[in-house]
């Protein structure tokens, strides 16, 4: 059976341009003629021992086409979700850290020639899996037995845990195996080099995650809980004195102490303001984190199109300065528009309903009719 994995779903933060250009280079070394780049030059950069052209060149060699064309894919898929966690700066460091330590490990317990990205590679599957253990890997596969002609092919999509422990326990199984050319070694030490770092960002608050890492799936958390909990830390803001007080008393060294005299207070606003703080998701799964800096909104009630999935934080009701969420997904339609409803009541018990407008994109949030 052959599992291709074609896509992960993440929030995406930042664009992952460090990993695009990762690849660039990689495919454009691979692609280099004999002329410009020649045969005695590419061997002094295959890893055979302790020099460092070698841990540090192996990663940009390929033995084919096909083997090149398999590590781009998954640093498409996988590097793009770390880069744009990371950050593209510290994405270039990592990827070589754990190129560097993938050969090592490979040089200790197996140590012959190797060649190829896939250990660099399989450290950030493994900070994949810590950090997005349960976030959902689209993968195609195809079934075949020539012998009585069955062929299968098809795709499914299941949580990223599931599909690494089984790339990992192929490996294992091949590190004890026979030899069969492939550097098993040099994938378990970058896997396990990139899960530490992981760890160890999550530990010391170094990485700010918008899904379920592996210490809350451990945890027991939900992602409703974690969504939540997100929320929370957005409401923790620094005390300020507001507009418009009473300014403290002033002392003055020749004159009587004097106290500025308030100014009318505003009046509450009589409509909802709901505006958006900020909007993150990746394609088919959308979040929006908003403000309500208006009058209350009571009995909500939201409504999508047809196709789409939506959660809200807020089950009941929204106050003035209130934040939330809400959520929309579908199931592998990417949004770039969604327009959705939601109703509610005033404090009179009066019926109105809000149109809005919100592209993911732009990171813009508009209100379309009110009633």
């Amino acid at each position: 059976m052959m599992l291709i994995p074609y896509k992960l779903e993440t929030t995406f933060t930042r664009m992952p341009y460090a990993n695009a250009a990762l690849i660039v280079i990689t495919s454009l070394i691979f692609f280099l003629p004999e002329q410009i780049f020649p045969m005695a030059d590419q061997e002094s950069l295959v890893l055979r021992d302790w020099e460092i052209s070698g841990l540090l060149g192996n990663m940009f060699l390929h033995g084919g086409f096909f083997h090149l064309l398999g590590n781009m894919l998954f640093l498409w898929i996988f590097g793009n979700a770390i880069c744009a966690t990371v950050g593209n700066g510290a994405y270039i460091s990592i990827y070589v850290f754990l190129g560097i330590i993938a050969g090592v490990v490979h040089l200790l317990v197996d140590g012959r020639p190797a060649i190829g990205a896939s250990g660099a590679i399989n450290g950030i599957v493994g900070m994949a899996l810590v950090l997005f253990p349960r976030n959902k890997i689209h993968v195609w596969y195809l079934f075949a037995i020539p012998i009585v002609w069955l062929f299968k092919a098809g795709k499914f999509a299941t949580k990223a845990l599931w599909m690494v422990v089984y790339w990992l326990v192929f490996d294992i199984l091949g590190s004890i195996g026979s030899p069969d050319g492939i550097a098993h070694w040099m994938h378990i030490g970058g896997f396990a080099g990139g899960m530490i770092i992981a760890i160890c960002a999550l530990k010391f608050n170094l990485l700010e995650s918008y899904h379920l890492t592996l210490f809350d799936m451990f945890a027991g958390r939900t992602e409703e809980e974690e969504l939540a909990r997100t929320l929370a830390l957005e409401q923790q803001v620094a005390l300020r004195v507001p507009a418009g007080t009473i300014a403290p008393l002033i002392e003055q060294r020749n004159g009587p102490q004097t106290v500025p005299t308030a100014p009318p207070p505003r009046p509450l606003p009589a409509v909802p303001d709901i505006q958006l703080k900020r909007c993150v998701g990746e394609e088919s799964t959308v979040v929006l984190y908003i403000v309500n800096n208006g009058a209350p909104m009571n009995a909500l009630n939201l409504r999508v199109p047809q196709g789409v999935t939506a959660k809200m934080s807020q089950s009941k009701s929204i106050r003035r300065g209130e934040t939330g969420w809400i959520r929309f997904s579908t199931e592998g339609i990417p949004i770039d528009s969604i327009e959705f409803i939601i109703g509610y009541q005033d404090t009179k018990n009066a019926p109105h309903k809000m149109r809005f407008r919100c592209k993911p994109q732009s990171s813009t949030l508009e209100v379309v009719s009110a009633a």
